[in-house]
């Protein structure tokens, strides 16, 4: 009677695997192959698996348009003042190294805007979190800010109110904005412009700035200085660039985040829709806390299992959302963080998609995200 023998093919390529020959395709080293005899995983051939790696190990994008750079020289030149604007809800706490080097010669006020998007039973608390945390953030790169203010679209402040903060941080200086692309910055100026008193001899403008290709708004607030506000940078490196307008919408939010709270035993897989995930790698089980749109779905899932749920989801859309344009592990990048154990609470961010919170305690943490999208740990920004 013929035996018969199951084999076994590499999950990306398809190719028939194999440990007799590394010269030839399929090749997979013995001691993975008897590692799948004990507990079952998804497989990949030497020449796949170093493939990915090369994804996986490859620098973030941090680009950025030559012509915003270009007008920032002029602030530079001018000794101009910056206010840099962060949605607090979309930031990873990734800054885009070729405006830090700008900017960090200038004078810079951050303004952090979506603080309506956080439930709060104290504001003044939380704004200050809010704070300590934008404060970390540039400190990494080397800019300590003349002035943080946390806004939300429900803040009352007079519509006058964002032109004294500006005129008092300018200090006669011209002033230029920054920030991503939906980080608030046009909201900011178009409140600055209910009620606006236009005492100069020049007039409010949206014209292309000089020696670029740029439309930028430029506001008086003297006849020898103007505000303006600068193109969105790119959001090349946010899940938002990532996955199809249906799926924007499902992981941008409507309404004030209602924080999901789940403990995650060692060895399991948080997964949110099939966007990234969480596995805890090695530590105590670990609560984490949850802060994503409502559109986004969670679920515990055992980490043998993980892989297989990623493929089946795909078709079955048991939890959401679920793009098209993530078809298999090459897609994504895969990050491991080893938390320090000093018992603080410390946020994994993910630009554009949210974030979670948990207490670092030793932990190991393997992060699953789309590929080239921005990922980092940092000091919690509200707990």
């Amino acid at each position: 009677m013929a035996k018969i023998k199951r084999l076994l093919r590499c999950h990306r390529c398809g190719m028939v695997l194999q440990s007799e020959d590394p010269t030839k395709d399929g090749y997979i080293p013995a001691s993975v192959i008897e590692r799948e005899a004990e507990a079952p995983h998804v497989l990949y051939c030497q020449k796949c698996f170093d493939q990915m790696k090369v994804v996986n190990e490859s620098a973030l994008d941090l680009s950025v348009d030559e012509d915003v750079l270009k007008i920032l020289d002029d602030a530079v030149a001018t000794d101009a003042r910056i206010i840099w604007v962060i949605n607090l809800f979309t930031f990873s706490g990734i800054l885009p190294q070729p405006v830090v080097e700008k900017v960090k010669k200038l004078k810079v006020a951050v303004v952090g805007t979506k603080a309506d998007l956080f439930p709060t039973k104290d504001n003044e608390t939380t704004i200050n979190h809010f704070k300590e945390y934008l404060e970390s953030v540039f400190a990494e790169v080397g800019i300590s800010p003349v002035a943080i203010r946390i806004v939300g679209k429900n803040d009352s402040y007079e519509s006058g109110d964002f032109v004294r903060f500006a005129n008092r941080i300018r200090e006669g200086h011209d002033l230029y904005m920054v920030g991503a692309i939906g980080s608030g910055k046009t909201v900011l100026m178009n409140r600055a412009l209910v009620g606006f008193e236009n005492k100069s001899q020049w007039k409010i403008t949206r014209e292309i700035y000089p020696g670029t290709d740029d439309r930028v708004l430029s506001i008086p607030l003297s006849n020898s200085s103007f505000i303006y506000e600068l193109p969105g940078l790119s959001l090349k490196f946010s899940v938002l660039s990532k996955v199809e307008k249906e799926v924007q919408n499902l992981i941008t939010p409507k309404k004030a985040v209602k924080i999901t709270t789940r403990k995650i035993n060692k060895g399991n897989v948080l997964a949110l829709g099939s966007l990234a995930s969480f596995e805890l790698r090695d530590g105590e089980a670990t609560t984490f806390k949850i802060y994503t749109a409502e559109g986004v779905e969670n679920k515990e899932i055992a980490e043998p299992k993980f892989n297989a749920f990623l493929q089946e989801n795909r078709i079955k859309r048991s939890l959401r959302p679920v793009s098209e344009y993530l078809k298999d592990f090459s897609d994504y990048d895969l990050f491991e963080y080893t938390m320090d154990n000093d018992g603080t609470y410390r946020d994994i961010a993910i630009e554009g998609l949210g974030w979670v919170s948990l207490i670092a305690k030793g932990q190991t943490i393997r992060v699953l995200v789309p590929h080239n999208c921005g990922v980092k740990e940092t000091k919690a920004r509200i707990y």
